[in-house]
């Protein structure tokens, strides 16, 4: 299948009547890790991220995940990362916690003390900002970890909360 197949499926799935497992069904169908797909990927995201394009932003990111993100991937999670033009911050989060990259922990640090416009979709659960928690525990440098001693001093109890799992 390729990944404007992909697409159109994705697309026809948006538009049909409502099937909570039909995403979960059309990923099934690209193998994890597999890199089958990232050459083309890696020029479509760099492609929407120069021309700020956030439409199917999210697809491709997610597709990338799948087929397997390595340290290709890294100048293009760190553009997007604190990129104020799309809204997928706590996705992209997610996949800077697989890499276990201290190149990232500023970035995560901003993120998890900028709830605007990194977190405008957190609720009072913060999701964004517990995975930056977590994502700086994946990285366990000595800066990553300076940072979660900032985090935990500011009391805040979503903080918290992800620290204890680690205990």
């Amino acid at each position: 299948m390729t990944l404007d197949e992909i697409l159109k499926k994705y697309k026809a799935i948006e538009i049909a009547p409502f099937d909570p497992f039909s995403n979960a069904k059309l990923f099934d169908n690209i193998l994890h890790g597999t890199k089958r797909y990232k050459r083309q990927l890696i020029i479509i995201l760099e492609t929407k991220i120069s021309k700020q394009d956030t439409q199917d932003l999210e697809f491709y990111l997610a597709i990338a995940h799948r087929d397997g993100m390595d340290e290709t991937y890294k100048p293009i999670l760190k553009q997007l990362v604190l990129a104020k033009w799309h809204d997928y911050h706590e996705d992209v989060v997610d996949y800077i916690r697989e890499l276990k990259d201290d190149d990232f922990t500023d970035d995560l640090f901003t993120v998890a003390v900028t709830p605007e416009p990194y977190r405008q979709y957190d609720d009072e659960l913060e999701a964004t900002l517990r995975k930056c928690v977590h994502a700086l525990k994946a990285i366990n440098s000595k800066k990553a970890n300076e940072r979660l001693e900032q985090l935990s001093a500011l009391g805040n109890k979503n903080v918290q909360y992800a620290l204890e799992m680690y205990h």
